[in-house]
């Protein structure tokens, strides 16, 4: 892996934890308690059932559930119609993203689950 590669890793999980950290701030100043971001946690990994038919289904069900538009629209929608609760299920959804990609969990390739675009996972 180059230095330029290594730098642009670090950059994005840089970023995730930014952006994990505004989760919590946001969940924090809703009527819900912090809790709910750990309680939900591993609902969002739902996605990798699709593994369980072959890659290129896992891949995309996986990278549906860790792509930031659905929550991001799920917070907009809660924030501007006053709706708490579906804000805050974008924040955990979201919350639950930046985690995994601060962890160096990227989107995944359809040939394989340890090839992401964050480089590959698993032992090497």
């Amino acid at each position: 892996m180059s230095k330029d590669f290594r730098n642009f890793i670090a950059q994005l999980k840089l970023e995730a934890i930014a952006l994990a950290t505004l989760m919590i701030v946001l969940t924090y100043e809703s009527p819900y308690s912090l809790w709910w971001l750990l309680i939900t946690f591993l609902a969002f990994d739902v996605g990798a059932i699709g593994y369980l038919y072959n890659t290129k289904i896992g891949a995309y069900t996986y990278n549906f559930m860790h792509n930031y538009t659905v929550p991001t629209l799920l917070i907009v929608f809660g924030i501007v119609f006053s709706h708490d609760l579906t804000a805050l299920i974008g924040y955990c959804w979201t919350f639950h993203i930046s985690i995994d990609r601060a962890l160096g969990f990227g989107l995944k390739h359809k040939h394989s689950f340890h090839e992401t675009h964050m480089g590959k996972i698993g032992k090497k």
